[in-house]
C-alpha cells in the first residue's frame, strides 16, 4: 500500500463515468442486434451475425472488464439460442464465451490503428471476433452432428469467413454512429484513457469534519474548463452549511463530489480528494457512501419509485438487506421526523408536492446517514412551501443533530437556520464563514449581490451612507430593534 502525502497532486480519472454505463449501453446494443437479426434479409443465402457486431460495438465503446464482457456475451448467446435456426443452438454459449474475451482483448489491448480520422479497430474486432466465435460454434456443430471433414473444411468454414467479412463491414457502420450519438449526449468519449484505480493507495483525511473537501479540482468529460478549482471545505458534525453562488458557479458539482457521484457517475478528471465520514470517495462506491450521506435532488419526485408511502420507505432498506422488523422501526421513526407518520398506506399519487418532498427526505433518513445534502430543494416551491421546508430541515438539524448541506439561491428563507455560508463563483470558494460575513463579502465584491436578502441589503446600503448598527438585519425583529436604537441617537444619514 502506497501512502499519499500530498492529495493536491493526486489525480483520479473516470473516462466513461457511470458504474453501470457498460450495462446500459450493452443492453441497448443487444436489443438493436436482436431486432436486426430478426428482420435482416439474406442476400444469396448470406446474413451478417448482428449479435456479434452489436456486442463488439458495446464492448469497444464502454470497455468493461473481462468478467463484464463475459456477462454481455452470455446474454447475447441466450438471445441467439431463442431465435437460432441452427441444429444445435446451445453451442452459442461456448462460441460467445470465446467471443467475449476476443472483443475484450481488442477493447483493452489493441490500439485504435487510425487511417486518417477513423479507427480500424472496430473492423478488426468485428472480423476476428466473428472468426473465433464462428469457428468454435461450427466445430461444436461438427462434433455433435458428425459432419464430414470435407463439408466442414470446404463448405462450412468458407461460410464462417464470409460472415466474418460481413461483420468487418457492418461493425464500423454501427460503431461510429453510436459513438457520435453518445458523445453528443455527453455520455462517453472516444478515448484510450483507462479509469484510475486508487485501491492500492493509503488516503488519510488531513482536515477535521464529517465531510472534508481537500484541494478539489474537477473537470467534466468534454470540458476543457474545470467546474471546481482548488476547493477546500470542511463540514463539521451538526453543522448547517449553505452553498450559494450564481448559476454555473459549481454548487451542484461540489455537492455531487461529497456523495461520490463526482467522479464515479459523471466521469471526468478529479484532482485532490473528498472524504465523507472518513472514507475517500475514490475508494468507495456511491452505494456504500449512501449509508453516511444522503442526497435529495431538486427533482425529488424522480427519487420516488413505488406506489405507496410504506413501500417507498421499505424499498431502499430491503435492497440493503435489513430484516422486516428493522425496516419497520426505521420507517416509522423517519416518517415521524418529517410529520408523515400514519400515512404508510397512502398512495404516493395522492400526496401534495410538499408531502412528496417530505417522503423523499424520510426515505433518505431511514438509512440513518450522518449528513443530508439538498441540491436546490426549493426551486419548485412557492414562498409558503419554502418556509415550511426550511422549518422542517431546521428542526432536523436542531432537534435530531443532522448535519445539513444545502445548495440554495433563496438566502432569506434559509437565513434563520444556517450556521455557515459558502460562496462559490467560477468554481472557486470566494468567501466562507458566518452568514453575515459572507453576505458582506458578496456586497463588497459585487458577487451574486441579487441573492442578498432585501432586509440585509438595506442595512448595507445604510451603512454605505454612514449609518452604524449594533446588530445585523438577519430578521425583521432584529432589524426593527437595531433601527429603533440607532435612531434614538444621531445617525449620519444619507
Amino acid at each position: 500500500m502506497e501512502p499519499v502525502k500530498d492529495v493536491s497532486q493526486l489525480v483520479f480519472t473516470k473516462a466513461r463515468g457511470g458504474r453501470f454505463r457498460w450495462l446500459t449501453v450493452s443492453t441497448l446494443m443487444l436489443a438493436i442486434g436482436m431486432i436486426l437479426h430478426l428482420v435482416s434479409p439474406s442476400i444469396a443465402g448470406f446474413t451478417p451475425n448482428w449479435m456479434i457486431a452489436t456486442y463488439c460495438v458495446a464492448i469497444l465503446l464502454t470497455k468493461p472488464n473481462f468478467r463484464q464482457c463475459l456477462g454481455i456475451c452470455m446474454v447475447a448467446a441466450l438471445m441467439e439460442v431463442f431465435t437460432s435456426k441452427s441444429a444445435f443452438p446451445y453451442g452459442d454459449f461456448a462460441s460467445e464465451f470465446a467471443g467475449a474475451y476476443v472483443a475484450g482483448f481488442f477493447a483493452h489491448k489493441v490500439p485504435p490503428i487510425r487511417i486518417g480520422k477513423f479507427s480500424v479497430r472496430p473492423l478488426l474486432c468485428g472480423f476476428v471476433t466473428t472468426m473465433v466465435s464462428g469457428t468454435v460454434f461450427v466445430t461444436i456443430l461438427k462434433l455433435v452432428m458428425g459432419i464430414p471433414m470435407n463439408v466442414f473444411l470446404y463448405g462450412i468454414m468458407p461460410a464462417v469467413v464470409l460472415v466474418a467479412v460481413g461483420n468487418a463491414i457492418i461493425t464500423p457502420f454501427l460503431y461510429f454512429p453510436a459513438l457520435r450519438l453518445f458523445e453528443s449526449m455527453h455520455y462517453m468519449a472516444d478515448t484510450e484513457e483507462e479509469d484510475s484505480d486508487h485501491s492500492g493507495l493509503v488516503l488519510r483525511q488531513e482536515q477535521p469534519g464529517v465531510v472534508s473537501v481537500e484541494h478539489l479540482t474537477y473537470t467534466y468529460p468534454f470540458s476543457g474548463t474545470p467546474a471546481l478549482t482548488d476547493v477546500s471545505l470542511q463540514i463539521a458534525e451538526h453543522d448547517f452549511v449553505v452553498v450559494t453562488g450564481p448559476n454555473g458557479a459549481g454548487k451542484t458539482t461540489l455537492l455531487m463530489a461529497m456523495i461520490g457521484a463526482v467522479p464515479h457517475y459523471f466521469g471526468g478528471t478529479m484532482r485532490g480528494m473528498v472524504y465523507t465520514d472518513g472514507k475517500a470517495t475514490t475508494q468507495t462506491n456511491i452505494a456504500d457512501l449512501a449509508s453516511s450521506i444522503g442526497v435529495i435532488l431538486a427533482d425529488y419526485g424522480a427519487q420516488i419509485v413505488t406506489m405507496t408511502v410504506g413501500e417507498e420507505m421499505a424499498f431502499t432498506l430491503e435492497n440493503h438487506g435489513f430484516p422486516p422488523e428493522e425496516i419497520g422501526r426505521r420507517s416509522k421513526e423517519a416518517l415521524a421526523k418529517v410529520h408523515l407518520d400514519g400515512l404508510e398506506e397512502r398512495k404516493v399519487s395522492t400526496l401534495s408536492g410538499g408531502q412528496r418532498q417530505r417522503l423523499a427526505i424520510a426515505a433518505v433518513l431511514a438509512e440513518e446517514p450522518k449528513v443530508l445534502v439538498f441540491d436546490e430543494p426549493t426551486s419548485a416551491l412557492d414562498p409558503e412551501g419554502i418556509r415550511d421546508f426550511y422549518e422542517l430541515v431546521g428542526s432536523l438539524n436542531r432537534d435530531y443533530g443532522m448535519t445539513v448541506v444545502v445548495a440554495e439561491h433563496h438566502l432569506e428563507a434559509v437565513l434563520p437556520y444556517a450556521k455557515r455560508f459558502v460562496l462559490l463563483d467560477g468554481g472557486r470558494v470566494v468567501s466562507e464563514g458566518a452568514p453575515e460575513a459572507v453576505m458582506r463579502a458578496m456586497y463588497a465584491g459585487h458577487v451574486y449581490e441579487e441573492a442578498i436578502p432585501d432586509l440585509f441589503r438595506a442595512q448595507l446600503d445604510l451603512e454605505a451612507c454612514g449609518e452604524t448598527f449594533d446588530r445585523p438585519f438577519l430578521s425583521l425583529d432584529e432589524a426593527a430593534a437595531s433601527v429603533k436604537k440607532n435612531f434614538r441617537g444621531e445617525g449620519a444619514g444619507c
